[in-house]
């Protein structure tokens, strides 16, 4: 079935990839037969596929899938095991806090929101998942830059000048040694954002785990005590993905 929001050319190339999925190993004539398509159509979807390595074509003439299925199969456990995780430990804070949560991950050298909680506050901070912001920006930005791979860093740090990079040196020991990033109205003003690092069993903070606040609910016992619940959230997530400190 196709609504006005489908692109027709996509819903045959998933069609094609499935049917491939289900009946390995199988040759053009059948696989256009199977997807209801000529075998003019079915031959440039395949060679399209097989050109990113989402299927393969055996010598024989035959196709199966390739291995960049692999690649985004292991991506999809590792965000699904990541998100429930977050959500087993998220039922806390929102009953202590009933403030926003977001989960946010590097892609393409910006930081993506995967996942949130919405506060039923009438004031709140209003996100969406699959936003994007430059990596570096905001509470969630800066801690996932610092916790990033050098190289990443490094190509960063490549268009700053001396002052910037001495400072972003002196942020990245800070959140380093405290682990967690707080920001207050960087991207939207009149917020507080605090971020805490996930990190898989390999020690590699994969995630930022962060709560935004309206300044007039940040009074400092209160950002004291959502800092420190952060915190613990952070360990507890982090915990239940295998990381051992």
């Amino acid at each position: 079935m196709t609504t006005q929001n489908t692109i027709s050319s996509v819903t045959e190339t998933l069609k094609l990839l499935n049917i491939v999925a289900k009946h390995p190993n199988t040759g053009l004539s059948e696989l256009a037969r199977l997807a209801e398509l000529n075998k003019s159509r079915t031959f440039r979807i395949l060679c399209t596929l097989a050109e990113q390595h989402f299927v393969y074509q055996a010598k024989d003439g035959s196709y199966q899938l390739g291995h960049q299925l692999l690649v985004l199969g292991q991506a999809a456990h590792h965000q699904l095991s990541l998100i429930q995780a977050v959500e087993q430990t998220s039922e806390k804070l929102r009953a202590l806090f009933n403030e926003n949560l977001q989960l946010r991950v590097i892609e393409n050298n910006e930081v993506v929101q995967i996942w949130r909680k919405v506060s039923s506050q009438s004031l709140q901070v209003r996100s969406v998942v699959g936003n994007r912001r430059p990596l570096g920006a905001g509470a969630a930005g800066k801690l996932l830059l610092t916790f990033a791979e050098s190289s990443i860093k490094e190509r960063f740090l490549e268009t700053c000048s001396q002052a910037q990079i001495q400072q972003w040196n002196m942020d990245f020991t800070q959140i380093q040694q405290s682990e967690v990033s707080i920001s207050k109205g960087e991207l939207t003003q009149g917020v507080y954002a605090v971020a805490v690092p996930i990190f898989n069993a390999q020690g590699e903070c994969i995630a930022s785990f962060s709560m935004s606040i309206p300044n007039v609910r940040a009074e400092n016992e209160r950002l004291e005590q959502i800092i420190f619940e952060m915190k613990q959230a952070s360990i507890q997530i982090s915990t239940l993905l295998g990381y051992k400190k």
